[in-house]
């Protein structure tokens, strides 16, 4: 009985405890509004200009965390090198980038600029040989391969890139456009 009589009262207690006798209080301050994106996506543009030398092994790098960019493994990373310079049908100056890996002949030799990333950072570098095969003294290359290069870097949110399918990623102004990056918004 004397268990009885102790389930009892803890299953009063139990049941009494569980009303609902709270008040809401007021709603809190709205916060700051968020970065704007398209569909809530948003892209980063960065560009990165350099020189390929013996001192940084013909590789220009670039560490997101020291712009202040957080980049997800499952984030794309797209890298155009600026190929010329040119005019629009305005006859305003436009840069012309081509998509990487980017392979130029010159004489007898094969040089290639390519590109590897991680979530963390990104790595244009050289890479060539020549006609017979033997790797590519970069050195010797024309300084318009090495010298004074520009490249822009496109991070490209994963979602973003899978709901757009027909998207041609080899053309770097589209993907601006649909990303809603201006040339303003580029980090310098």
């Amino acid at each position: 009985m004397k268990k009885i009589s102790t389930f009892l009262i803890c299953a009063t207690l139990a049941l009494t405890s569980c009303t609902n006798d709270s008040v809401q209080g007021p709603p809190g301050p709205h916060g700051p509004e968020g970065p704007s994106g398209v569909n809530g996506f948003i892209g980063t543009a960065i560009d990165l200009t350099g020189n390929f030398t013996a001192d940084n092994s013909y590789a220009l790098s670039l560490f997101f965390a020291d712009e202040g960019i957080e980049v997800f493994e499952s984030d794309a990373v797209l890298v155009y090198v600026k190929a010329a310079d040119g005019e629009d049908s305005n006859g305003n100056s436009v840069e012309i980038y081509r998509p990487l890996p980017q392979i130029y002949f010159q004489e007898n030799k094969t040089v290639q600029y390519n590109f590897d990333f991680t979530y963390e950072d990104v790595f244009v570098f050289l890479d060539g040989v020549n006609s017979d095969g033997t790797l590519l003294d970069f050195a010797a290359l024309h300084p318009s391969f090495r010298l004074d290069q520009k490249f822009r870097i496109i991070i490209l949110p994963a979602a973003f890139a899978q709901t757009r399918q027909q998207l041609d990623l080899t053309n770097m102004n589209a993907v601006m456009k649909e990303l809603n990056i201006n040339e303003s918004d580029v980090i310098q």
